[in-house]
């Protein structure tokens, strides 16, 4: 058993910074600059997604949390606040694509928030989480090392070999699906004894919750946005969906108490992911209806078919 516990943990430690490299990685492959001028250029966006993910999310959904407090247990509880702090998911191009929202409209802002998160999440997390061992440039370093330098590096690539962009994004994000099922797999299997008793508590609805302001925050910032974004719930998306792998790399600079963090940050995204992809699907289904489009399981899924952009 301790063999075992001693395996699914340097699983886990492996897992999460290839899955975080990974992902970014294809993100800056399949995003071109392009993008990010656009998005940049239109000050109103920017700020009501800043305000809506840096602001109000964090701010209210740790406010829920300390008014529950009682009902979780306390390293779960901090679990759910980092990853309020995180915001800049690259799941969202894929949920962007199942939803049917140009590309454009999920890279750029998602690249928005991930350069937020990085600034953002040193200066709050610490201040936040007083109870727990984290260093704020530990975080920094693991976010400008695991995040931030394989998207560029994705950006460069791309630029200089865009023929074979695709392909290399392809290959990132097939290290990146797997990276993550190994993620969820040995965080879970790791701590299966704390799991069962999450599951029968009220974290559950907590996590839901949580998920459920995140989209209503992004849904109104996508009301106050430019004329850069021209679907509503495209923000909403991009809000509900955490950056999980900015989260689980906080997380691990915590010391001994990070298993646990980690336990709730996959809990939260899982919990995400369910509600969420169900939206997208329906979503994205109803809107190639309206304009004739065919939706077969891999358009739908957005596997196949071109990019809107």
């Amino acid at each position: 058993m301790h063999t075992l516990e001693s395996l699914l943990g340097l699983l886990i430690q492996i897992s999460v910074p290839a899955f975080a490299i990974a992902s970014m990685l294809s993100m800056g492959l399949r995003t071109p600059l392009r993008s990010f001028r656009a998005q940049l250029r239109d000050r109103r966006t920017v700020l009501a997604l800043l305000g809506a993910n840096f602001v109000v999310i964090p701010a209210v959904g740790t406010l829920l949390i300390w008014l529950l407090n009682g009902l979780m247990a306390p390293h779960i509880a901090e679990g759910f606040v980092i990853v309020l702090c995180a915001a800049g998911a690259p799941f969202v191009l894929q949920l962007g694509a199942m939803a049917r929202i140009p590309y454009s409209e999920s890279a750029g802002p998602m690249a928005v928030l991930l350069l937020g998160s990085i600034v953002f999440m040193p200066l709050v997390v610490p201040f936040l989480l007083q109870d727990v061992q984290v260093d704020a440039w530990a975080i920094a370093r693991r976010l400008l090392g695991t995040m931030l330098l394989p998207m560029l590096a994705g950006i460069a690539i791309s630029a200089v070999l865009p023929t074979r962009a695709d392909g290399l994004a392809r290959t990132a994000g097939a290290v990146a699906a797997v990276s993550a099922v190994l993620m969820f797999v040995s965080g879970f299997g790791r701590n299966t004894s704390l799991l069962l008793e999450v599951l029968f508590s009220p974290a559950l609805l907590v996590a839901a919750g949580l998920v459920i302001l995140a989209f209503v925050a992004g849904r109104v910032s996508g009301e106050l946005a430019g004329p850069t974004l021209t679907v509503p719930d495209g923000p909403a998306i991009l809000s509900s969906q955490r950056n999980i792998a900015a989260a689980l790399l906080v997380a691990r600079s915590a010391g001994e108490d990070s298993h646990q963090l980690v336990l709730a940050i996959l809990l939260l995204s899982a919990v995400g992911f369910v509600m969420l992809v169900p939206y997208a699907l329906a979503t994205g289904y109803a809107r190639r209806r309206r304009a004739g489009e065919r939706t077969s399981a891999g358009v739908l899924l957005g596997i196949v078919g071109p990019r809107s952009d």
